[in-house]
C-alpha cells in the first residue's frame, strides 16, 4: 500500500493479508471507508494518519486473493488502466 499525502510525500507499507475471505475483506473495507483515520501498527509503532491528509491510497491485490479485489463496493470501477 502506498499512501500519497497532500503535501506530495508518500509512505510505502507492506503487510500480510488482513482478512481470510472476501466477506471479511468487504467488512474491513467498509470500516476503513467510514473511518476518519488510518490506523497502522508497523515495526513496534502505531501510525494514526488522518484521512484528510491523504490525497489517495494505492493498494495492490495479493496473490492469496487471486490478484483481485472481490470485496470492492458495487459502484467501484473495475479493469481501469493508469495512463500517465
Amino acid at each position: 500500500m502506498t499512501l500519497h499525502f497532500n503535501d506530495g510525500s508518500k509512505l510505502d507499507l507492506e503487510f500480510p493479508e488482513q482478512a481470510q475471505n472476501s466477506l471479511a475483506r468487504q467488512v474491513k473495507l467498509a470500516e476503513f471507508l467510514a473511518s476518519k483515520h488510518l490506523v497502522v501498527e508497523a515495526e513496534g509503532s502505531l501510525l494514526i494518519v488522518p484521512v484528510t491528509s491523504v490525497k489517495y491510497i494505492a493498494l495492490s491485490a495479493t496473490e492469496s486473493s487471486g490478484g483481485t479485489f472481490a470485496a470492492l463496493p458495487k459502484h467501484a470501477i473495475r479493469g481501469a488502466r493508469i495512463r500517465g
